[in-house]
């Protein structure tokens, strides 16, 4: 079926906006794209969520983005340099307006970035290094970290620029509470120099938007479709029933299950790839005794002799077969290739070898088992639970008697985060494209703002002494060789069982054109109909 579709505004006032908009009569391209999920804000700094991410980029843009294959480019910045170690000097775009004609200047990058600063801001950690923006001339600003920052451009990409007057007109100085329960502004209403601006937003139901006549890059992305239309639809066969029937034309996360039913209808298409993001299994390996399980006098993960038996269990080319249906590809560390810091030597696995695996709880000392619980998610990552459900006989063959604990991400993280586990799935990427960000996060020792998804506790002082150096390593190939070797150290530990990269899919009509990203968030200024 045609993207092209006829508006029918319901009252002469929307006929005449609409007239105005496109240039005569109300005939727009209209793209619609579903999600499980909706977007939960439309402040660009109150929740760091990939949804989120995804939505307000279609409106709001940072000084940095990335373009389809996720290399850096420029956007709101036209170029970036070190003066020294902890300035960095930014040149500016010229006549960018904000969706409202305000005039884009070096004050709305120094307010957006101290207002990502601000206790309720979810983005603090990409301006953590930041200690001050000062403003050189209206085009110009030297941003000063409070230590070397070497990956600065990389975090910046996650900041979006807010028009520091709109702002202040509409008493949204600082990022929405949403944790709090706050509604602001800001929440609702968006004004941001992106290709699309929003025009109606119904939390739950729709956020509609129109492409924005002034839009500075309107000659390298003309306009393809008039209309972007996100519409959340919890259920996966709604979901996919709207796309069947020709109402919904792109689907982010279609099930596994019904992509063949998809591609044999010549009206639809599926595009492939593999996330960023790998999928792992974790263990407590700091505390003394088995605190969820039972059947040993000691923490069995202690013994990294036990965590390679997990590893050698676990049948992750079953998995892939299996579960995934091939879509899925087993890694032999947490690391993408795409990242900055991977090696071909860290993708091979141990073998799957469950014979292997029994001799080596023999000689750990626990040839006659124990039982542990295995706390995972059931909606968070493609076929959690599945996951987790097969591994349960596998871990029984080498004497592990699994209690699968399924819960839905919403409760599951929190008690995670809050170290009440033993045993764990988790999946993890990198929106910096650095392997640093995983270190800082998952392996790390715990000291309250680094290691805070270390749910397992890990710690050791050459690895961390390690991941300082790296934090502030500007050289470019001596950083790359310190994170190798943070990789070779806990990757030999078996601190995490590596089980594959996620793969993912995106489901659409055969007549758009958009092209799938790793980073699994479409920019939709790229979506041009099939001619």
């Amino acid at each position: 079926m045609s993207t092209f579709r006829r508006i029918v505004p319901t009252a002469a006032v929307a006929l005449a906006s609409a007239m105005l908009l496109f240039g005569g009569p109300a005939e727009a391209r209209r793209l619609t794209w579903s999600t499980s999920a909706d977007l939960i804000t439309l402040d660009p700094h109150a929740a760091s969520v990939g949804i989120n991410n995804t939505g307000l980029s279609q409106f709001y843009e940072p000084l940095i983005t990335r373009d389809q294959e996720l290399k850096l480019v420029p956007a709101l910045a036209v170029s970036w340099k070190n003066l020294d170690e902890k300035t960095w000097e930014f040149q500016l775009r010229k006549g960018v307006t904000f969706h409202d004609g305000a005039a884009f200047t070096a004050e709305d990058v120094a307010f957006s970035i101290m207002r990502a600063k601000a206790p309720t801001s979810d983005y603090k950690v990409a301006v953590n290094a930041i200690s001050e923006v000062k403003i050189v001339d209206d085009y110009t600003v030297h941003i000063i970290t409070s230590e070397p920052a070497p990956t600065l451009p990389d975090w910046l990409t996650l900041i979006f620029i807010v028009d520091k007057g709109w702002a202040e007109a509409h008493g949204v100085l600082v990022p929405q509470d949403f944790k709090g329960g706050e509604e602001n502004f800001a929440a609702r209403n968006e004004n941001g120099t992106g290709p699309y601006r929003v025009t109606l937003r119904t939390p739950g139901v729709t956020t509609e938007m129109v492409a924005f006549d002034g839009y500075w890059d309107r000659a390298n992305f003309p306009v393809g479709y008039d209309e972007l239309v996100h519409r959340p639809i919890g259920s996966a066969a709604t979901r996919i029933a709207g796309l069947l029937s020709g109402d919904v034309d792109v689907v982010l996360d279609p099930p596994l299950q019904d992509l063949g039913r998809i591609e044999a209808d010549p009206a639809l298409k599926v595009e492939y790839d593999h996330e960023i993001r790998s999928i792992f299994f974790g263990f407590d390996v700091s505390s003394p005794k088995l605190r969820f399980g039972s059947g040993a006098d000691t923490n069995p993960f202690l013994d990294e002799r036990v965590r390679k038996a997990v590893y050698m269990a676990i049948n992750s080319e079953g998995i892939q077969r299996q579960i995934m249906r091939g879509l899925s590809t087993p890694i032999g560390s947490l690391f993408s290739p795409r990242l900055n810091g991977h090696r071909a030597e860290f993708d091979e696995r141990l073998p799957f070898d469950p014979e292997a695996a029994r001799k080596l709880m023999e000689e750990a000392g626990f040839g006659k088992g124990f039982k542990v619980r295995l706390d995972c998610t059931n909606d968070r990552y493609v076929n959690d639970e599945a996951i987790c459900q097969a591994v349960v006989p596998m871990l029984a063959r080498i004497g592990i008697e699994v209690e699968l604990n399924l819960r839905p991400a919403t409760t599951a993280f929190p008690a995670m985060l809050k170290r009440e586990t033993s045993f764990f799935m988790l999946g993890f990427d990198a929106p910096t494209l650095d392997a640093e960000y995983i270190f800082r996060f998952a392996l790390h020792s715990p000291d309250g703002t680094l290691g805070t998804w270390n749910f397992g506790a890990y710690s050791d002082p050459k690895v961390d002494a390690l991941m300082a150096q790296i934090a502030v390593e500007m050289d470019p190939d001596k950083r790359r060789e310190q994170m190798a070797e943070v990789i070779r150290i806990t990757r030999d530990a078996v601190v995490y069982v590596p089980l594959h990269l996620q793969g993912m899919a995106w489901a659409m009509k055969a007549d758009v054109n958009l092209g799938i990203r790793a980073d699994n968030k479409p920019q939709f200024k790229y979506a041009q109909p099939v001619q």
